[in-house]
This record gives structure tokens, sequence and C-alpha cells, in this order.
């Protein structure tokens, strides 16, 4: 189940982005606390039992927002695609966006498998794009679904 982050999991979802620089976008427990409580982005916790996965979304500007981070905290268990499913449909069912977009580094498999198997389009490589450490820069690959695309899934 999809569900908005309480309060006491931001530190929580603080500390499993920090512990992946190689694959997450860094984000400090202050704005991810601001994105969480704004009205139309969310710090959004994938639930089955328990924290199992989160995925930030913010508005990037009217009608298109940026999946900005989204990882599940036991890969492999056959839940991925359903946990993508139900950010879609609040991005696009709930929160009404027009276009979704995300990235994944060029070394990230599982993201560059995962993201067209929902029905993203990859857009194409952006070079350099990501300081993964100081003074090493990585491609990526850019992603993004239509609300139209979206409703063509369901």
């Amino acid at each position: 189940m999809l569900r908005r982050a309480t309060e006491g999991e931001i530190p929580e979802v603080a500390a499993l982005i920090a512990g992946q620089p190689m694959v997450l976008l860094q984000q400090s427990e202050d704005w991810l606390r601001e994105i969480a409580n704004g009205p139309a982005q969310g710090v959004l916790i994938w639930d089955d039992g328990g924290l199992e996965g989160f995925a930030v979304i913010d508005w990037d500007y009217p009608g298109v927002m940026g999946l900005w981070n989204l990882a599940l905290l036991h890969p492999g268990r056959g839940t991925g695609q359903r946990f993508i499913r139900a950010v879609l449909d609040e991005v696009f069912g709930v929160m009404g966006a027009h276009r979704l977009f995300c990235d994944a580094a060029f070394d990230n498999a599982a993201a560059l498998a995962a993201f067209p198997k929902a029905g993203f389009q990859r857009e194409g490589v952006m070079r350099a794009c990501w300081q993964r450490e100081p003074g090493i820069w990585v491609d990526c690959v850019a992603f993004s679904m239509l609300h139209q695309e979206w409703k063509a899934l369901t």
C-alpha cells in the first residue's frame, strides 16, 4: 500500500538515501521534511507491514512532477512494478499531473529495466548530469510518462 510518510519516518528515509550514494540523489532530512509536508508533493512510503520502499516526488513546474528518488529496501521480491504503479496512480490519478519525469544513472541496471517495463518512455541520455562523488560525473538516462500514457495503462 502506498501512503504519505509520517514525520517520524523522515529521518529513516534520509538515512536510507544517505546509505545509497551510488544510486540515489542525496537529499537532506530538512529538504525531505519540507517535501513531505507540502500540499502537492510528497515522500511516499510503500508499506507492506512496515516501510518497504519510498519515493520522493515534487512539482518541477505546473503540471510537471519529478520523481527524485524511488527505492525498495528489499528488491527482487516481485513488488517493484506494483510500487511504481502505485506511485503513478498517486501522481496522475490523485495529484493530477500532466507529466512525470525521472532519470537513472547509466549503470543502474535495475532502474533502467524497471522504468520502461512500467510504461515510461526513454527520452535519451543526459551526459555527465550527476556528480556521484566529487570529481566523478556520470551519464543518466531520462525517462518520462504523460497523463494519457498512464491512462492507457489503466
